[in-house]
C-alpha cells in the first residue's frame, strides 16, 4: 500500500530541501502507527528531500520507505536508543539561556534559514534551537523554548517537531571545531517519551560518540528545566566534501 506527503516549504535544513530530522520525524510517525513498537524509530536518508513536492509513502515488509519517482529518498525501521547514556540535564541555567541568545547558525551559515537551528527564523515559525559546541570538548548546549505553533491540541509538542529539536545540537557536538565543513544527517534513531508543553523551557544536551572517516556519530537528549527526559536520538553524520 503506499501514500503521498508533501514536505512544506519552511520545513528545510539546507535552503532547498528538508529538514533531516522533521522529515525522519514525519516520516517515524507514520511507521509507529503502522506497526506499533515502542516509539523508537529508526530513519536512514539516502538523498536531499524535495519541498513542495508530492512524495511516495510505500510499506513494505517491517519498513516504510518515502520516494520521488524511482529515487529512495529515506526509509524507516524499527530501532532502539536503550544503548544510549545521556549526559546529566544542565545545572547551569544562565548558560543555556545565553546559548539561546548567542548560538545557533548566524547569516554567514549555509542554515542560516534552517527550522531547527537557523538564527533567520522568526518566533512561531522555525523551532529556534540555538546552541553551540560545549561545555568541554565533545559536546554541546542548547536552548529550546516550545511554541504554540508547533503544539498539538493539548499544548504538547507535536513529535516531529521533537526529532527536528534532536538533530542540529548533535552536529555542534561531534564536528571538529577546526573544520566546519556542512555535515548532513544519514542516519538518525529517536524516542520521544514526553513531550514538553508550549512555553516550557528545554535544554537539548549533545554529545559525541565516535567517528569513522566522514561519518560522524552523536547523541542528543531533549530535558525540560526541571530535568525530565523528553526525548533522546542518535545520529550519524555525513561531512561534506570540501
Amino acid at each position: 500500500m503506499s501514500d503521498t506527503i508533501v514536505i512544506e516549504r519552511g520545513f528545510n535544513g539546507p535552503r532547498l530541501s528538508g529538514n533531516g530530522g522533521y522529515v525522519g520525524g514525519v516520516l517515524a510517525g507514520r511507521f509507529t502507527h503502522a506497526f506499533g513498537g515502542d516509539g523508537a524509530v529508526e530513519i536512514t536518508l539516502r538523498a536531499p528531500i524535495p519541498i513542495e513536492t508530492p512524495l511516495r509513502v510505500t510499506r513494505t515488509d517491517g519498513a516504510m520507505q518515502l520516494s520521488h519517482g524511482e529515487t529512495l529518498l529515506c526509509e524507516a525501521r524499527a530501532g532502539s536508543v536503550d544503548h544510549l547514556s545521556p549526559p546529566p540535564p544542565p545545572g547551569d541555567w544562565a548558560d543555556v539561556m545565553r546559548r539561546g541568545e548567542e548560538g545557533g547558525s548566524p547569516e554567514d551559515s549555509d542554515f542560516h534559514w534552517c527550522i531547527v537551528c537557523g538564527r533567520g527564523r522568526a518566533v512561531g515559525d522555525g523551532l529556534r534551537v540555538f546552541g553551540d559546541s560545549g561545555p568541554g570538548p565533545g559536546r554541546s548546549l542548547s536552548c529550546y523554548v516550545p511554541h504554540a505553533a508547533h503544539a498539538d491540541g493539548e499544548g504538547r509538542i507535536r513529535p516531529e517537531f521533537l526529532w527536528g529539536v534532536l538533530d542540529c545540537p548533535g552536529a555542534w557536538a561531534v564536528q571538529d571545531p577546526d573544520d566546519w565543513r556542512p555535515a548532513l544527517t544519514g542516519r538518525m534513531t529517536a524516542k520521544v517519551l514526553t513531550p514538553p508543553k508550549v512555553g516550557e523551557r528545554c535544554a537539548v544536551v549533545g554529545w559525541r560518540i565516535g567517528a569513522e572517516g566522514r561519518k560522524l556519530y552523536s547523541g542528543t537528549a531533549l530535558y525540560t528545566e526541571q530535568g525530565r527526559l523528553c526525548a533522546i536520538g542518535h545520529c550519524t553524520w555525513i561531512v561534506i566534501r570540501s
